[in-house]
């Protein structure tokens, strides 16, 4: 990697709204090889279907509007929106990333045995909402 690069990265997370970019370009990172793993294991696994992957693009996109939309009201409504918050939303969405990913690896027959137990207990917690 590039020098540059770290220290432009170390010089965004002195401010907030650094902080926050950078975590908006992780999420948005985590995203799209959710995308590629999702229609790689699709495609190995013979499931594609266009309406699915409509619906999952869409549901990508509204939440990224949502991620980008949520930045300024930082500077329109302080008091009800600190950087915490969105920092705090981001990490939420980051590890909801990665256990799609996790679990598209899974689908795709790759050692995922040291996660079995994360997501074990997220898809018992899923299951028992349901009822």
């Amino acid at each position: 990697m590039d020098m540059k690069m770290l220290l432009w990265a170390e010089e965004m997370m002195k401010n907030e709204y650094g902080k926050v970019l950078i975590w908006l370009g992780f999420v948005i990172i985590l995203m799209a090889i959710d995308m590629v793993t999702g229609f790689i294991q699709a495609y190995i696994n013979h499931e594609i279907k266009s309406g699915k992957m409509s619906t999952g693009l869409l549901k990508k996109f509204a939440l990224l509007l949502v991620l980008v939309a949520i930045i300024p009201l930082t500077i329109v409504l302080p008091e009800l929106f600190s950087v915490s918050i969105i920092v705090g939303v981001y990490v939420l969405e980051t590890l909801n990333e990665m256990v799609s990913i996790i679990e598209n690896l899974n689908k795709l027959g790759v050692a995922t045995a040291m996660f079995e137990p994360i997501i074990k207990r997220l898809q018992s917690g899923t299951k028992e909402d349901d009822k």
